[in-house]
């Protein structure tokens, strides 16, 4: 029985964006953000784990909150630097989405195969799959959320003020997964990816959409 929840907790996590993705591209939503995002995704991992690996552990709290800034600059400062300067061209509010899903997809593919890798391992958690979907989709949402928000900031010339929020909200969301115990965690990170979401999607409505309307 582990080991079927491995597998489907692995299979949560593989295939809940490129389900989205699939539903999104119904919409007539450009498909190359997401395998942009999921490229950069790359570079911007592997340097932010390599500055991690000198994180002192001593004290956990000092530890999430220094891994959450790492990974909150990162990620969302990648997200920026790539619709202002490298996807000038895609300035369809359409295209923020498809680049959170494919940015949500890089995450999902590591704990994915890592929940894979624990098939035939002992001591599993019991609430591994349920865990892993709530991740799958938790992760995604914000993800998409956030991108949404910084694509926002660019179009309407607010990004000195919206990126720093940004920055902060994905810290104050991975260091909470660390600090706190589970369930309140869960709990904690869930109403605050459902308060960014609305916000984004109000952002979202309020974008002047060229493609569309043609």
């Amino acid at each position: 029985m582990t080991d079927i929840s491995c597998l489907l907790a692995g299979l949560a996590q593989l295939s809940t964006p490129v389900i989205l993705l699939i539903l999104w591209r119904k919409t007539n939503a450009r498909i190359l953000p997401a395998f942009a995002a999921f490229a950069v995704c790359i570079p911007v991992f592997m340097i932010a784990g390599f500055i991690r690996m000198g994180f002192s552990h001593d004290n956990p709290w000092i530890y999430y909150w220094q891994q959450g800034l790492l990974y909150g600059i990162f990620e969302e400062g990648a997200k920026f630097l790539m619709f202002r300067f490298l996807l000038e061209s895609y300035d369809n509010r359409k295209d923020a989405v498809t680049y959170g899903i494919g940015h949500a997809s890089y995450e999902s593919l590591g704990a994915g195969l890592s929940c894979l890798g624990l098939i035939g391992a002992e001591n599993v958690h019991p609430a591994i799959f349920w865990i892993n979907l709530w991740g799958a989709i938790e992760g995604a949402a914000f993800a998409i959320g956030a991108t949404v928000l910084i694509f926002y900031g660019i179009q309407m010339g607010k990004s000195k003020k919206i990126l720093p929020v940004v920055i902060l909200l994905h810290t104050i969301l991975n260091a909470s997964k660390g600090i706190f115990i589970e369930s309140f965690a869960i709990v904690f990170c869930t109403l605050l990816t459902v308060a960014v979401c609305y916000v984004a999607y109000r952002c979202y409505q309020n974008l002047w959409d060229e493609l569309e309307i043609e």
